[in-house]
């Protein structure tokens, strides 16, 4: 990168610190986790010091002084940008993954929906065939069926034919009452093919816009670290220079410094965790119960069962296609387990860092996983059915506890209620194992280093 100034050399960074935060994410088409990240602020543009300001702080111990803190403020600053650009990406590849799986339940429904659709036109072509049965028999004989006329001609008991005029009549109105039910069903289950295939379709639009998002977001990040980076390495010399130390040293010592940073951010996260109360799961309404079937009705007394005469059989009617159901409402959590099962859930989430393994956008394995895909899959191992988005996740735990209470084996999570966009399990002593981004994979990260990416300060225990 070529710097033309100390303002050139900081706008750069602010440039794609800035494309980051105001990163617009469009809303998912079905209900899910919004991918804005609230409340993440950028810095204003710094203004590094140029080799004059550093020569002329020289001067006196108050000014050099003054510069160093200046300096170090910057180097503060830049890293908090960075947190915010981070934070913004993930939020980003959380949207495209939560997509991906709307649109693979999209194409499940429309896959469905045709599969009705094409089973009620089968039972609309039987009813038609039926009918042309029966409309060719009455334009033949006259309005007659062959059966109606030996019927009408015959010498038999007339209480017994009357009897036997009425069961064929209402055979023929069952005939075509069935003809009528199957077309209406046939058309509403075209129309909700239709409708799922519009929807399936409408997923896909949405998983390509996020797509696009979140290659944005994770160039422009790129772009950030990179001109970080290299504004790190002016500053650090302007500190040597001050402090008539080496850039080791200084380097050393400003990494020292974000660490500090970072355990504050997360002491602070964790001491205001003890005076939030934790929210309540999701709870899902009992299922309605289905309608008793109806009773069959007797014949009318006095008159006995009638043979077919000759009538084609109709088919039963089938009953029309009600509009698509809601997804049925996932089981209730398992009741959580002493310790053991979840160290399983840990020991598969470690065991898939590093190679062959990667970060995968909507993965749930067997090689490539998303951040929720990961903690999906490690729990099924443990024997504990988890939801599959990070917000549903967290929402339908069991038990939320404060963050200064997690142990080994919870679920954290980053961003702000009900809209999470990343989750991690806890490992304890202040790490994560995470299904990061696509430039990290699946890693071991110190809890402390996203703190300030707005960590959540409840965790959730399966």
């Amino acid at each position: 990168m070529v710097w033309t100034g100390p303002g050139g050399r900081a706008a750069a960074l602010c440039t794609a610190v800035v494309l980051l935060a105001t990163l617009a994410l469009p809303a998912q088409a079905a209900p899910a986790p919004t991918a804005s990240v609230p409340g993440l602020r950028v810095p204003a543009a710094p203004e590094i010091p140029s080799p004059e300001d550093i020569a002329a702080a020289k001067s006196s111990e108050s000014a050099t002084a003054d510069q160093v803190a200046r300096i170090d403020r910057l180097l503060a600053e830049a890293a908090t940008a960075l947190d915010t650009g981070l934070a913004a990406s993930l939020a980003a590849n959380n949207a495209y993954a939560d997509a991906l799986v709307e649109l693979g339940i999209r194409r499940q429904a429309a896959t469905v929906a045709a599969a009705k659709a094409a089973a009620a036109e089968a039972e609309q072509a039987k009813a038609r065939k039926l009918i042309g049965q029966l409309a060719g028999d009455l334009y033949r004989n006259g309005g007659m069926t062959p059966a109606l006329g030996s019927l009408v001609s015959g010498n038999g008991q007339a209480l017994q034919q009357a009897a036997t005029l009425e069961a064929v009549a209402a055979a023929r109105t069952r005939a075509f009452q069935t003809a009528e039910n199957a077309a209406a069903a046939a058309q509403s289950a075209k129309a909700s093919a239709a409708e799922a295939d519009h929807a399936a379709d409408d997923a896909a639009r949405t998983a390509e816009s996020r797509k696009a998002d979140a290659e944005q977001a994770n160039q422009a990040r790129h772009r950030a670290v990179s001109d970080a980076a290299a504004q790190r390495t002016v500053l650090v010399d302007q500190l040597a220079t001050l402090r008539n130390t080496t850039v080791a040293l200084e380097t050393a010592r400003v990494d020292a410094l974000d660490r500090e940073r970072q355990q504050a951010q997360l002491a602070a996260v964790t001491a205001a965790s003890a005076q939030l109360p934790a929210p309540q799961p999701a709870r899902s309404a009992p299922p309605a119960a289905a309608p008793a079937p109806a009773a069959p009705v007797p014949p009318a007394a006095g008159v006995a069962p009638v043979p077919d005469q000759g009538l084609p059989a109709p088919a039963p009617a089938p009953a029309p296609l009600p509009a698509p159901a809601p997804a049925p409402a996932p089981p209730p959590p398992p009741v959580p387990a002493p310790g053991g099962s979840n160290e399983t859930a840990m020991s598969v989430a470690l065991g898939k860092t590093g190679a062959p393994y990667f970060y995968q956008y909507g993965g749930t394995g067997a090689y490539g996983f998303d951040c929720s895909g990961l903690v999906q899959n490690a729990f099924a191992a443990a024997g504990k059915s988890l939801p599959r988005t990070a917000a549903e996740q967290f929402a339908q735990a069991p038990v939320h506890i404060p963050l200064s209470e997690a142990r080994p084996g919870d679920l954290l999570v980053w961003g702000s209620a009900p809209g999470f966009y990343h989750v991690a399990i806890y490992l304890g002593g202040g790490r994560v194992v995470q299904a990061l981004n696509v430039d990290a994979g699946i890693t071991v990260t110190d809890l402390a280093s996203m703190s300030g990416m707005q960590l959540y300060p409840v965790a959730a225990r399966y």
